[in-house]
């Protein structure tokens, strides 16, 4: 589809959803002014987003919809006020080509769906039920914040999983990685709705300044992550620039082995180190004297690790990279489990990508000089996620 009419399409669907959300509202025994700023905190709040340690972006909607779930006792006026706020935030986000994702949209549009849930279940029982207002409150906060949470990690699991692009564990640990911002978004929107009723608008500030320093924090940590990446990839270049390894060699190595680890449920942060390692596998290059001689491959290794050790941070990253070339196992022996995953998987995905990129094999070649050496070389479980993974990115025939 055109993207012009993409966008036009958008446009049209969530003007659609601004009339359904007015339509509920006009039955709302609120004021207009009333609803006019809630709706505005529903928009601006999703327009606002915080940077996630998994890599994604959270908009504060969800601190938003608590605190409607809390201090609005009707359905329709919050669903009103979520679907208007929402659809007037995307109207824009479509107008001025925002980078938000179909992910981000799907995501927040499944947290706000539980949130409404949950403010039914809450008037469900209040009508049957008589008990402590405080505690019903905070019970309502507690539940509604963990439900956001699932649903969130339930949208991740459906739009990753399916398309191979992580397994279910991998993503559940990503989500994971996220709580700390999750749990300042929430307390700070509970606080909120807790100090409203006795102090008015003055619960404004004192929720608003410790989730701004929460925020700040976020947005420096995200920074840093991004500026250390950037810094790794300028690094991995360096062979490449001095003629000594393919171009383009390190980043699709990290490519192929950080897809691999996904998939194979690793560890967010594992993940991580795995594609810096993957990056940096060639470092040792850097160290030869002359081009023209091919020095052995266990000495590139233990030398390129020793200039990655110099930063202590990178020190597992080393590990990985100086481990890289060993073989999965040796004539009668079992293979050595103190080696782990990571270094296997470098050890395939580099190997790939030079026999594709270098020797010009077509993938099926490739593979097939992988699974010919599967006995000693490399590790059968990574050769057949690899075959996996190049299935499903359509580089490799079912």
């Amino acid at each position: 589809m055109p993207k012009g009419m993409g966008r036009f399409l958008s446009v049209v669907l969530w003007l659609g959803a601004v009339g359904i959300g007015v339509a509920l509202l006009s039955t709302s025994p609120r004021s207009l002014p009333n609803l006019a700023v809630w709706v505005a905190v529903m928009a601006t709040s999703n327009l606002i987003r915080v940077p996630s340690p998994s890599g994604g972006r959270l908009s504060l909607i969800g601190g938003a919809g608590l605190v409607g779930v809390v201090l609005i006792d009707s359905v329709s006026t919050l669903a009103g006020m979520f679907l208007l706020g929402l659809a007037l935030s995307q109207l824009v986000v479509s107008l001025w080509e925002d980078d938000s994702t179909d992910s981000d949209l799907l995501r927040t549009l499944a947290g706000l769906g539980v949130l409404i849930l949950v403010e039914v279940g809450d008037v469900w029982l209040t009508d049957r039920f008589s008990g402590d207002p405080e505690w019903e409150q905070l019970g309502v906060i507690l539940v509604a914040g963990f439900a956001w949470f699932v649903a969130d990690a339930f949208v991740r699991i459906l739009g990753a999983v399916p398309v191979g692009r992580a397994s279910i564990r991998y993503v559940w640990l990503a989500a994971l990685e996220d709580w700390p911002v999750m749990v300042a978004l929430f307390a700070s929107a509970g606080l909120f709705a807790l100090a409203e009723p006795i102090i008015g608008y003055w619960a404004f500030p004192v929720a608003a300044v410790p989730y701004a320093i929460s925020h700040v924090s976020f947005t420096l940590l995200a920074g840093t992550r991004r500026t250390y990446g950037q810094m790794i990839r300028a690094l991995s270049r360096l062979p490449e620039v001095a003629g000594l390894s393919p171009d383009g060699h390190a980043a699709g190595t990290a490519l192929l082995a950080s897809t691999m680890g996904r998939g194979m449920g690793m560890h967010p942060e594992d993940v991580t180190r795995l594609e810096y390692a993957a990056l940096l596998h060639d470092i040792g290059r850097i160290t030869v004297e002359d081009p023209a001689e091919e020095p052995d491959h266990s000495d590139l290794a233990r030398w390129g690790a020793e200039i990655i050790r110099q930063a202590p941070y990178l020190e597992v990253v080393a590990d990985h990279v100086a481990n890289h070339d060993a073989p999965y196992r040796r004539p009668g022996e079992q293979d050595d489990p103190s080696i782990g995953p990571a270094p296997r998987i470098i050890k395939v995905a580099s190997t790939f990508d030079r026999s594709t990129r270098i020797h010009d094999m077509s993938p099926v070649e490739a593979l097939e000089v992988l699974h010919r050496r599967t006995a000693y070389d490399f590790d059968p479980a990574v050769v057949a996620r690899l075959r996996e993974v190049l299935r499903r990115s359509g580089r490799l025939s079912a």
